[in-house]
């Protein structure tokens, strides 16, 4: 499809599991070559290495700009250029209040989900530039706008990712760079699921999202199915904006 995301180059962090495995997955099989990358090697490998030339992974911190660098230079030597970023590497710790966070608590959470983004980002916006124009998609939270009890430094990383992201909108429109941030619910992931059971704040039955309009945990796909859109053509006149794709939780929280 001429306004799809066949052929593209997407390059995708933190694509080992969760939210990003899931848009690996679902952009490739919609033709986009994608160049995955994430701390979790093993787990990257085993899900990228499937003989496909046009789904590639590699072991990468994004805390490191060294480590970026020699991403990024892999993925130009399998591909040649680059279209899209979708930055979805992040971690989410629960439980504490700001008082009782160490400093290198505080400082990893701000490293991955705002200093990473900061990181890929300046690599990889003049690539984009090169090639006549991209996207850039950033997987923030509902928490940039409405939080919960005891995320303080997650709630500030995301809504730190949405600012940055209209920031950016701002500064590289002219280089036809449309970048755009989905502030997203609670998703049926490893990492979310992980947390919310230590907490005792979930339990199969879904009962904790009854509130929500839709009743339910998302499904990592339905977000994968969001990047794809903002990635196509089909949203070319959307840049600068915050999508909610949280099955209603902003309804009830805001």
């Amino acid at each position: 499809m001429k306004d799809g995301v066949a052929e593209k180059v997407v390059l995708v962090t933190g694509a080992a599991s969760g939210i990003g495995l899931a848009i690996s997955k679902h952009l490739r099989t919609e033709g986009a070559k994608v160049f995955g990358i994430g701390l979790d090697e093993i787990e990257g490998k085993n899900t990228f290495s499937n003989n496909d030339k046009d789904m590639v992974f590699k072991l990468t911190d994004i805390r490191c700009t060294e480590s970026i660098d020699v991403a990024i230079d892999e993925l130009l030597k399998c591909f040649g250029q680059i279209n899209s970023v979708v930055n979805c590497a992040g971690i989410y710790k629960t439980g504490k209040r700001l008082e009782e966070l160490s400093d290198p608590e505080w400082y990893e959470t701000i490293a991955v989900n705002l200093n990473g983004i900061f990181k890929v980002c300046r690599r990889t916006l003049p690539l984009l530039r090169q090639a006549g124009g991209g996207v850039v998609v950033n997987i923030a939270s509902v928490h940039a706008n409405a939080t919960i009890p005891g995320v303080p430094a997650y709630a500030a990383s995301k809504a730190g990712v949405v600012g940055l992201t209209r920031q950016m909108a701002l500064d590289y429109a002219v280089d036809k760079i449309r970048i755009n941030s989905l502030l997203v619910g609670a998703v049926a992931t490893r990492m979310t699921l992980n947390e919310l059971k230590k907490d005792g704040l979930f339990a199969n039955d879904n009962t904790m999202f009854e509130k929500t309009r839709i009743g339910r945990i998302g499904d990592p796909e339905e977000i994968a199915k969001a990047v794809e859109f903002l990635i196509s053509d089909k949203s070319s006149f959307i840049t600068g904006s915050a999508m909610q794709i949280d099955g209603g939780m902003l309804s009830d929280l805001l």
